[in-house]
């Protein structure tokens, strides 16, 4: 691909971004569609070499609290209610609780409810934040992934 086309390339132009992007799933898109009558669907799951067995690391697991608790729990921290501590003074954050980022942290529960107190993003940006696929990690049974594609909208001046 032209360097300047291609949908890896940081490129200012985003429309022309966006195209490449949207043409290459199209592309991607059609050549999955046209061999998939080469495939036929196997009649049990397919199971990776080292994949984990979920069931299993959830039977065994000793952490208290179950699965589907552990993700409702998180999409409680995550509501527009709680708004991951900062709605409701931290009470939803353990008392010995660290946020660590890959540029930010450790920092402690005090020190981290100051700082996202300051930072009032929802009077300077409409944002809608599409979560999905929540999960909880069988290794590590006390951790909830997902994903989130926030679209934000700056509806007023941001910190200053």
């Amino acid at each position: 691909l032209d360097r300047r086309t291609s949908p890896l390339h940081n490129s200012t132009h985003s429309s022309t971004t966006m195209k490449t992007t949207t043409a290459t799933a199209a592309l991607f898109f059609a050549v999955v569609s046209s061999t998939a009558s080469a495939f036929s669907a196997p009649a049990a799951p397919v199971i990776l070499p080292g994949e984990v067995d979920t069931t299993a690391a959830f039977a065994a697991s000793t952490f208290p609290i179950s699965p589907s608790d552990l993700i409702n729990r998180a999409k409680q921290v995550l509501s527009p209610e709680i708004g991951i501590g900062t709605k409701d003074s931290g009470a939803c954050l353990a008392t010995d609780f660290e946020f660590v980022a890959a540029v930010v942290g450790p920092i402690g529960r005090e020190e981290y409810l100051d700082a996202l107190g300051g930072f009032k993003l929802e009077e300077s940006f409409d944002i809608e934040q599409n979560t999905f696929g929540f999960t909880v990690d069988p290794l590590q049974p006390n951790r909830v992934w997902w994903y989130g594609r926030q679209i934000s909208t700056q509806i007023a001046p941001f910190m200053g």
